[in-house]
């Protein structure tokens, strides 16, 4: 283990036992076995420590949250739940939680910064995954079924345990998916919408592009019904989505070669018109 590691590992240990806000660095120099000039070397404050420890639970997050994905069809409702369990998970078992919440007082401009993007980003992935598992008759609902999932859920964990109940953290995860199946049925019978949802033009929604063409096309890779000429325009388009600066209107040229040559009838049609709609937005960004 790196000092850099045993400095995060010691500092999550004493903020479970003892608390963040009476955790000093010098409990933390001294129970890691480092100096003051290594931990200065790795994080300027507290704040900063707490910063990298909630990106590292992030990034593991999102990693599990694709592999999942990898599984099985992106519209599956089992591999969406399995998604937020899965967030859920992690977050108790790093107990992660109180972090955020300490979070949002730390007058740390990187910090706060990091919190509201990543906030967003949250609200953002949930609502265009309700999209792909409920269709796009909720997409202009999606946000606000994100809002009151996320919001819901996140308060009913405050109250929980303020008022030192005695719940399951799972069961009352397990409540409000079925509280969101339910909501969603409510919003197909309403025309009520308070922040109608419109994909933006950022990168994160370019990533979130980039990772369904990727899951769809190689799918059809994988197939060995495909046609040597379907696998070679394939493996461009995937080249293609892997730079840096993507050419979405070559891509737009190549899926619509992969829709002339695939049958209408072709097990593989409907998932050339999926990415081609894809790839169409992006053009148009």
């Amino acid at each position: 283990m790196s000092k850099k590691e045993k400095i995060i590992e010691v500092a999550k240990q004493l903020f479970r036992t003892k608390g963040y806000h009476d955790t000093s660095i010098q409990d933390i120099l001294e129970l890691s076995r480092v100096s003051k000039g290594t931990f200065y070397n790795y994080f300027s404050t507290k704040s900063q420590l707490i910063l990298y420890i909630i990106q590292k639970v992030d990034s593991k997050v999102e990693e599990q949250q694709k592999l999942l994905l990898l599984e099985g069809k992106p519209d599956d409702k089992q591999i969406f739940y399995s998604q937020l369990r899965v967030k859920h998970s992690i977050y108790g078992n790093e107990k992660i939680s109180e972090l955020y919440n300490i979070s949002l007082g730390e007058n740390d401009e990187a910090l706060q910064k990091y919190m509201a993007e990543s906030h967003y980003k949250e609200l953002n992935w949930l609502a265009e995954r309700l999209i792909e598992v409920y269709g796009n008759e909720i997409e202009e609902s999606a946000m606000d079924l994100s809002t009151h999932f996320i919001g819901g859920l996140g308060y009913q964990f405050r109250y929980s345990d303020q008022m030192k109940l005695n719940l399951n953290s799972s069961d009352i995860l397990e409540y409000n998916i079925l509280r969101l199946e339910k909501n969603i049925e409510i919003t197909k019978q309403s025309n009520q919408i308070l922040f109608p949802f419109k994909s933006t033009n950022s990168v994160e929604s370019q990533e979130i592009a980039i990772s369904k063409i990727q899951h769809r096309l190689k799918k059809v890779i994988n197939d060995y019904k495909s046609s040597q000429v379907e696998k070679e325009i394939i493996n461009f388009i995937l080249e293609e989505t892997q730079n840096s600066y993507v050419r979405w209107g070559v891509c737009e040229g190549a899926i619509r070669q992969l829709k002339i040559l695939s049958s209408s009838h072709s097990s593989n049609a409907l998932l050339f018109d999926e990415v081609f709609n894809i790839i169409n937005k992006q053009t148009k960004n």
